[in-house]
């Protein structure tokens, strides 16, 4: 077939095969990226996740034609750097190929073979500039500049050795012959290069290769549109008309209308619409019908079906969503299916592929498929690799000698170098870490802990990690604890103000509870609230400005009128944007806000269950196994204090598309400041205390839980329920706002270490105003960098960790050991824990291998189209995955997740769940074992845990985090801070370091 036989093949509309479950099997390709408002990170390779990692990222990279590791580029800078070391370069290569004979006679093992290749990163040209290489240069006749002194001595003896050179015969003239016999036994060796294979399934890759005309290029900016306009939130001054009906229904009555759409390509689509439409034509006779024009053969419609939708994967994602998750629309869900979507590209295939064949009647001759030429990349790569290696290069000579060679080359082409360079990566890290944890524990043995006079839980979040820190050293009387930020209380939400409730939970979550925001009945403060249309009224006209600003009419009008003070405005934001926020709050500020609200918590008799199935609040028993949990799995209740601190937390920034990816992961990507709140009203609760008190656990009466929520970009700190805090807790509350305060000085100096535009030498009392400004910045790229710095995750008691730095790295989950003596609570902290922190650090990994491809690039010309997720420019591609300013100061490896239990348990666990089971044997993560009781650590390596032997390298010691990050802003190593593991009545940063804004 030279050309499509398209415009005469009957269509067999009626002859319906299983495309249902090819569409459903090519689906599991698709992006689960929820629309913006509940962005949440997930392994952005789910439908891999049956495979080890390393195989899976090479079979994505294929499907998706994307990057599966770092460049080699990348990884050279970081063996020069001296990131990767030659030591975890030989561990790799040892633990690959273990042992064996010289791949030839006198020649390196394959270990060794693999070990010097991964030292010697060289670029291999290729096509013409590897033919100019050859023939226009000395190339094959001259020692590789790459060569160390030793080397071209050993080669020069040997060319000396096998070559007799007279006076006439210089040693250059030996040199060369040594070097035209290695190539040319080589070159005698090299398989041939095979051509293109197989011809593609789909036909807009036959007509391309055919005729050199794109049809996506006529399709996709149509399809585009069209998917925009049905999905949209509210955003389309027009909306779709008749999307009610579906997608396809509503494109077969938009374009079968009488006259036709305006595009050449689309001539007579009008017609076949309407027959369709006559005759009721379900997705799936479309699709069959349209594969059939395309002349698709059937053994490859599952092939053609995966590469349709995968040309424009992240609409057909979204539509994919809605179809399945109508509860995350952000306004209102639609009547998507992903069937639709397929019939109407295929439909759009059919239209285009006419037209261009209609133009294109012959076309040129279809590429030959065969073999092409010889590898001289692989000889060339060979025969360099021969060079730099101690061997015998005459031995490569003989055929079965130089076979043998270029297979060991071939076996370590580039992206098995890549691989092997990413273990080595990730094993320094990993042994930086591991080392890091034990000779901590070995610094802080015998050390007695202060007395506790504060007590504050945070989400496991790793931005926490540096806030928790500095908690500590100003005041080390305070312990902190690490819990996800959900604090067990899995709910649905509805605050004050808000459109529709959203649940509040990990995604692996289903929750049963909702929660609402009400106002309180008995007491509110002086001021009038607003009337309830009020509210109302102003999003309406805020709405009509901003949807008339776009029309012709109203927009000249608006622009006239309030061109001026757009034009103030936006100087304002652009050039002042923290005082201009701060003025613009004052002005904006809502009569209403002030009024006191209660959260809904606790069901009332007889209260029956909403339409969508919740119970409202929860029961009594249930508060109470909520609060027992948290306080037997982190070990909060073997000791109060006066005061404990319920800390969820989120992020708010201006111009930030990805907001909501800067929130809480353990919320489904909400802000866990509800969550928090919930939480302490159920601890603070009377009928929960004594329902606790039969289980064994004791709240003190002079105990009292405050819900807190942090804010991540600005260090902001929000309190709830103040109101409610009793006479005798109400100096210990302030005391711990104060010092919280304090603390928050010192996590947003730390912070601003990261950001360029803050000099290293910033001085504390600025701190908060830099990270401020950052947050209302309408021209800022990088509010908060989120968790691009997440790589370890610590799950045991704090005092595995207290007093040492580990650069806002980790994932920290407080986890008792001695409280869990059948493993339970471990077990259900892992399964809520662990596939939240597993999904982050993957997104990230991802999105920071290739930006492009994984990522969503960068933010520069993004635009958000209807509430569901960001283009580039006006048209392309719905973009998933993380922009580059999210991600580009991440160091992309795989979780390392050290558990405080024994490796049996840890192990049985693991077996039990098949959640757990896949993301560990198949390598998605990175497990290690912490044993309590004899403190050695065992790696989960090879389907079991195997001992892990330190390489003891000593720490810094300093007295103040400050101390070891003050001036730098690359990533850190791992120090003891003596400052949090004092004793005593407690410390305070004194005015000088901290400035009058830290009170």
């Amino acid at each position: 077939m030279t050309h499509l036989d398209i415009a005469a093949a009957p269509g067999r509309g009626d002859r319906v095969t299983d495309v249902t479950e090819l569409v459903e099997r090519a689906a599991r390709l698709l992006p689960e990226q929820a629309p913006l408002q509940t962005f949440v990170h997930h392994n952005t390779l789910h439908a891999f996740e049956h495979l080890p990692f390393d195989e899976a990222v090479v079979s994505a990279a294929r499907v998706f034609g994307t990057e599966p590791f770092q460049s080699e580029a990348a990884f050279r800078d970081h063996v020069g750097s001296g990131r990767i070391r030659p030591s975890d370069i030989d561990a790799v290569a040892e633990a690959e190929a273990p042992g064996g004979a010289p791949i030839v006679p006198g020649g390196p093992t394959r270990a060794r073979f693999l070990a010097l290749r991964l030292r010697n990163l060289f670029e291999i040209p290729s096509g013409a500039a590897l033919d100019w290489l050859l023939l226009e240069t000395d190339a094959r006749t001259r020692l590789s500049d790459l060569l160390d002194p030793r080397r071209r001595a050993e080669l020069l003896a040997q060319a000396g050795r096998d070559w007799t050179t007279t006076p006439e015969q210089t040693a250059r003239a030996s040199q060369a012959r040594l070097l035209d016999t290695l190539w040319n036994g080589l070159a005698a060796a090299a398989p041939t290069v095979p051509g293109a294979g197989a011809p593609p399934a789909r036909g807009r890759d036959r007509i391309l290769a055919e005729t050199g005309t794109d049809t996506d290029e006529l399709v996709h900016p149509l399809l585009i549109r069209l998917s925009a306009a049905f999905l949209d939130q509210g955003i389309a001054y027009w909306p779709m008309p008749e999307r009610e009906l579906g997608f396809l229904r509503a494109f077969r009555r938009l374009y079968g209308q009488a006259g036709g759409p305006p595009d050449r390509f689309l001539r007579g689509l009008g017609t076949e619409l309407r027959r369709q439409e006559a005759e009721g034509w379900t997705a799936e006779r479309t699709v069959v019908w349209a594969l059939d024009e395309l002349a698709v053969p059937e053994e490859a419609r599952g092939a053609a079906i995966e590469t349709t939708l995968l040309s424009l994967r992240g609409w057909a994602g979204m539509m994919r969503q809605f179809e399945h998750r109508p509860d995350l629309a952000p306004v209102e869900a639609r009547a998507a299916r992903l069937l639709d979507y397929l019939a109407v590209q295929l439909v759009l295939d059919v239209q285009a592929a006419r037209h261009v064949m209609r133009n294109h009647p012959g076309g040129p001759a279809t590429a030959d498929r065969t073999t092409v030429r010889p590898g001289l990349e692989l000889v060339y790569e060979a025969f360099v690799l021969a060079q730099l290696m101690p061997v015998d290069v005459t031995v490569l000579a003989r055929p079965e000698h130089a076979a043998a060679w270029l297979g060991a080359v071939v076996a370590c082409d580039e992206t098995e170098r890549r691989r092997l360079l990413h273990l080595a990566y990730e094993r320094r890290h990993r042994v930086g870490a591991l080392d890091a944890l034990d000779a901590h524990r070995r610094f802080t043995a015998g050390a007695e802990a202060p007395p506790v006079t504060m007590q504050a839980v945070f989400c496991i979040d790793e931005r926490e990690e540096s806030l928790r820190r500095h908690l500590e050293e100003h005041f080390p009387q305070a312990r902190t604890y690490g819990y996800a930020g959900f604090f067990g209380v899995a709910m649905t939400y509805l605050g004050t103000g808000e459109v529709r409730p959203r649940p509040l939970c990990p995604v692996v979550v289903t929750p049963t509870h909702l929660v609402v925001e009400e106002p309180a009945e008995s007491r509110t403060v002086s001021r009038t609230p607003r009337q309830p249309g009020s509210r109302h009224g102003r999003g309406g006209l805020s709405l009509g400005l901003a949807v008339g600003s776009r029309t012709l009419a109203r927009g000249s009008v608006i622009s006239l009128g309030l061109g001026a003070t757009q034009v103030v405005t936006l100087v304002g934001r652009c050039l002042f944007p923290r005082r201009f926020h701060r003025w613009s709050r004052r002005l904006d500020h809502d009569p209403g806000g002030g009024a006191v609200t209660r959260l809904a918590i606790e069901r009332a008799p007889g209260a029956v269950e909403t339409e969508d199935g919740l119970r409202r609040g929860y029961s009594v028993p249930e508060m109470v196994q909520v609060v027992s949990s948290a306080l037997r799995t982190t070990g909060l209740g073997r000791e109060l204090a006066p005061v404990v601190l319920i800390v969820g937390h989120g992020s708010s920034s201006l111009n930030n598309p990805h907001e909501s990816a800067h929130d809480c992961g353990a919320t489904g990507g909400g802000r866990g400041g509800p969550n928090a709140r919930a939480f302490a009203a159920m601890a603070n609760h009377p009928g929960v205390r004594a329902g606790l008190r039969d289980l064994g656990l004791d709240i003190p009466d002079g105990t009292w839980f405050v819900g807190a929520y942090h804010n991540t970009c600005d260090d902001s700190m929000t309190y709830y329920d103040e109101d409610l805090v009793p006479e005798r807790s109400r100096h210990a509350v302030e005391e711990a706002k104060r010092i919280m305060a304090r603390a928050c000085v010192l996590d947003a100096h730390e912070r601003c270490r990261r950001f360029e535009s803050a000099p290293l030498d910033l001085p504390l009392d600025a701190a908060l105003a830099h990270v401020e400004s950052h947050t209302v910045d309408l021209g800022q790229p990088r509010p908060e960098y989120g968790h691009a710095t997440n790589a370890i995750g610590v799950v045991g008691r704090r005092s595995r960790t207290r007093g040492l730095f580990l650069d806002r790295r980790a994932f920290l989950v407080s986890y008792d050991p001695e409280g869990d003596p059948s493993g339970d609570l471990l077990t259900n902290l892992l399964l809520a824990a662990g596939p939240v922190c597993a999904g982050i650090n993957l997104e990230y990994y991802f999105s920071y291998v290739d930006p492009a491809g994984y990522g969503c690039g960068t933010k520069l010309p993004h635009n958000i189209v209807g509430l569901l997720g960001v283009m580039d420019g006006h048209a392309s591609d719905l973009r998933t995955g993380l922009p580059w300013q999210m991600v580009e100061i991440h160091e992309p490896v795989r979780l390392l997740l050290v558990v405080e239990t024994e490796p049996e348990r840890l192990a049985a666990i693991v077996g039990a769940h098949a959640v757990l089971e896949r993301l560990v044997t198949k390598g998605w993560i990175q497990l290690v074992a912490w044993s309590p009781s004899s403190d050695a650590m065992h790696v989960f390596e090879r389907g079991g845990f195997v001992p892990y032997v330190p390489e003891g390298e000593a720490l810094p010691t300093v007295h103040r985090s400050a101390q070891f990050y003050a001036g730098r802003r690359e990533h850190l190593g791992f120090a003891h801070v003596t400052a949090s593991l004092g004793t005593g009545s407690g410390e305070r940063v004194s005015p000088e370091l901290v400035g009058e804004e830290a009170s």
